[in-house]
């Protein structure tokens, strides 16, 4: 083990998370979601915490739901896409179902990414 710091702020890493239950290019796509989030400014600051944390190694996907922050910026985000959802008209719900599905069959298939 060296005593060199590589992280320039808590939460930087150069090398991947490491979920066990992951694969290793769903902890690739993880880790630049997480640091996605960790330096977007318009990213509610407990949310940025979580990802902060995350890539520290201080937390694991496992227990975000278990540290306060993390639980609140999941179910903070939840209840405004929730009230997006609501104010959504019919047609608009219906068009974001279909590209969902449209995306997940793409995947599938091998084609997306």
């Amino acid at each position: 083990m060296t005593s060199n710091n590589a992280f320039t702020n808590p939460g930087d890493r150069e090398y991947p998370i490491d979920e066990r239950d992951l694969s290793e290019e769903q902890n690739e796509h993880l880790t630049s979601v997480l640091r996605a989030v960790r330096d977007n400014a318009d990213a509610p600051s407990e949310l940025q915490d979580v990802a902060r944390k995350m890539l520290g190694g201080r937390l694991e996907l496992k227990d975000v739901l278990d540290d306060p922050s993390g639980f609140r910026a999941l179910t903070d985000g939840i209840s405004g896409m929730r009230e997006s959802w609501r104010s959504m008209s019919p047609t608009d719900r219906q068009a974001v179902r279909t590209a969902v599905e449209e995306k997940a069959a793409e995947e599938e298939a091998g084609g997306g990414r």
